[in-house]
């Protein structure tokens, strides 16, 4: 399942967020038998990326820069993520994103009830003297259609209930907490996150389609569009409850023996 434009490339772009993977570029000296990963060419230096294989010419590096007198074996070379893997890995963090924005929003509900909760008969006396005095506008003025909506949100204000906003205030605390499990888990990859994403996806979408029953809105239309595409790319392409073969089945990462048994053809035309 491709995500991402055709002609866009992943291991290019972030190389240019996170830099090059080009240990060549930081030891002493090469050896004949570094040729895959780097070659000196004159006074410059020829250093492969190995995420993105582009090949950079630098200049040999100094003392503050040197990791070493010669490079690893090349078992011992760092393997960046690359191709699918790498990809899956950009859209996990993309849906980590979008669950961090909902548990900051809960939050702030949250804080908001919090506030609501400490001083609500306050509140419910400054609405109602608010609302009665919005009133007065109201029936004087040829705009009344426009201040009618504030003067009954204002009256829902007086008539809350206690229990009601406490009731609201664990909510909000719930859901951000399952939120900001689910980002911290998605981002950092782990496994139990990508099923409590799922789970508790597939739980919101009744709630979500009974908003829908009462008023269609395009906001409510696009948020369950996400959650449903959320929910499938996850189920497909991290082979949750066993689908495609469980995890077991999930694509491996590229032959780095290939990659790395000669340097890519055309080296003398390598970019800086």
């Amino acid at each position: 399942m491709r995500v991402v434009p055709r002609g866009w490339d992943n291991e290019t772009w972030v190389c240019s967020v996170r830099g090059h993977v080009a240990p060549a570029a930081h030891v002493a000296r090469l050896r004949p038998e570094d040729a895959a990963v780097g070659a000196e060419v004159g006074p410059a230096r020829l250093s492969r990326c190995l995420r993105c294989d582009l090949w950079l010419r630098t200049a040999p590096p100094g003392s503050d820069a040197m990791t070493s007198e010669v490079l690893p074996p090349v078992d011992e070379l760092p393997r960046p993520r690359r191709g699918r893997q790498l990809e899956d890995a950009i859209v996990t963090r993309l849906i980590a994103c979008e669950r961090a924005l909902h548990c900051v929003l809960f939050t702030l509900a949250a804080l908001v009830l919090v506030v609501v909760d400490t001083d609500l008969g306050g509140l419910r006396a400054t609405a109602t003297d608010l609302a009665s005095s919005l009133q007065g506008i109201v029936d004087n003025s040829g705009r009344g259609g426009s201040h009618a909506w504030l003067v009954r949100h204002l009256d829902d204000v007086g008539s809350w209930d206690l229990t009601e906003v406490r009731v609201l205030l664990l909510v909000a605390v719930a859901y951000a907490v399952l939120e900001g499990l689910e980002a911290w888990g998605l981002w950092h990859e782990r496994r139990w996150a990508e099923y409590l994403t799922v789970v508790a996806t597939a739980g919101f979408l009744p709630l979500e389609l009974h908003e829908l029953t009462e008023r269609v809105t395009a906001l409510r239309l696009a948020f369950l569009a996400l959650n449903l595409a959320i929910l499938a790319w996850l189920v497909w392409a991290k082979h949750l409850f066993g689908l495609r073969g469980g995890r077991a089945s999930e694509p491996a990462g590229p032959d780095w023996e290939e990659l790395l048994a000669a340097p890519p053809p055309m080296v003398d035309d390598a970019r800086c």
